[in-house]
């Protein structure tokens, strides 16, 4: 008798143990999805600088990425993780030139970047050394690099054809700016364009002493952009959305207005240079970024309403557009909503027609075989660079 009560006593005792451990894992998972709900994974980002010879030889590269830039961003954007995406410039040329270095620190406003870029002319130089050291110096302390390296890629491309000043001793040695960088958890990439003497050897060595690569593409930068027949529409969506753009903020009375006119003025600026300037094709990304990026407009109220940044009711009534004021308050959060909605649907307009052009970008680029210019150097770098820092 003592044996069967001992077995029903070990087995009551397991059942408990076991309903015990259960529960237990079980509160456990559920307080784990709780605090996961609470405080979703910190998105993805991915700073990236390009150091970019600006000299008359250069005419070629500078066009390549103003065709392809959009484009380089909407594939990570895109990616598995979504990433948020960040670029800085850094124009360089000579001592003795209009100018030596021209620093955009990164941000995410890539309208600017674009912009920026697009002033870009090939101008200056003659010799064959640029001030390389400076601009790898300004590219790695003045760029804007945030501090933190949790969930962030820092990814550099210096991009030139000719090698450094070595005899400028005023200014630090590429390899030793290189080092820094990598002690700052920064990645250095080298792009060669053409084949100048001299410039091979120390662009190899800077991408090995910063934990990169070295590519070599053609003079012009080896850009082939592929014109297609969604190119028209998607440009003409993306100025369809951003005419959605709805300014906000600037305290009351005329300061308040006044600060409203000059960020509408400004994307309206924006719109037009691009509509005017840009190749068709870029215009086609930028509508597709437009789609993808929930960070597309600096300071759009639209947009961080519907990121929750922002509630309509924290938003003072002197400090919304003159059309919204006229809204009754009441009906103010639906106008809203409504708007939400209709950007929602361009969106997703963009998005349908994008993957046609996908398909026919994919089915023109294999006729065409490998690439190795300026866009397929900085793809290929960072599909392998994001994965290695933990944003892909």
């Amino acid at each position: 008798m003592r044996k069967v009560y001992s077995k029903i006593t070990v087995l009551v005792l397991s059942i408990t143990l076991g309903i015990t451990v259960a529960a237990v894992f079980s509160f456990r998972t559920d307080a784990n999805v709780a605090i996961e709900k609470t405080n979703p994974p910190a998105k993805k980002t991915l700073e990236m600088v390009f150091v970019l010879d600006t000299t008359g030889s250069m005419g070629g590269l500078i066009e390549g990425a103003k065709q392809r830039i959009w484009g380089i961003v909407n594939g990570v954007m895109a990616g598995k993780d979504k990433a948020n995406v960040k670029i800085g410039l850094v124009a360089y040329r000579d001592n003795g030139d209009e100018y030596v270095t021209q620093v955009l620190p990164v941000t995410d406003d890539l309208d600017k970047v674009y912009t920026t870029l697009m002033n870009y002319q090939a101008e200056g130089g003659g010799d064959t050394p640029e001030n390389v050291r400076r601009a790898l110096a300004d590219g790695v302390h003045k760029a804007g690099w945030s501090k933190k390296s949790k969930n962030t890629s820092k990814i550099l491309f210096l991009i030139g054809d000719a090698p450094p000043h070595n005899d400028y001793e005023q200014e630090p040695d590429v390899l030793v700016t290189t080092a820094k960088a990598v002690s700052q958890n920064m990645i250095v990439n080298t792009i060669q364009c053409g084949n100048l003497a001299g410039t091979k050897e120390i662009w190899q060595q800077i991408a090995q002493r910063g934990e990169g690569k070295y590519f070599a593409i053609a003079q012009d930068g080896g850009v082939q952009s592929i014109s297609t027949p969604y190119d028209k529409k998607l440009s003409e969506l993306g100025t369809k959305i951003g005419a959605t753009y709805v300014a906000y903020g600037g305290g009351a009375g005329k300061d308040g207005v006044a600060y409203r006119l000059k960020k509408m003025e400004a994307q309206a600026t924006v719109e037009v240079t691009v509509a005017a300037d840009a190749p068709t094709e870029a215009q086609a990304d930028r509508a597709v970024n437009k789609a993808l990026n929930s960070r597309a407009y600096a300071g759009d109220l639209i947009q961080d309403i519907e990121n929750g940044n922002l509630k309509l009711s924290d938003v003072k009534t002197e400090d919304l557009p003159d059309d919204l004021k006229k809204v009754p308050p009441a009906d103010r959060e639906k106008e809203v909503q409504k708007r939400i909605a209709d950007r929602k649907q361009i969106r997703a307009e963009i998005l349908e027609l994008s993957k046609k052009r996908d398909a026919y970008i994919k089915a023109e680029r294999a006729k065409m075989g490998k690439q190795d210019g300026f866009d397929s150097a900085v793809e290929n770098a960072l599909r392998e660079q994001m994965r290695r820092s933990g944003t892909k």
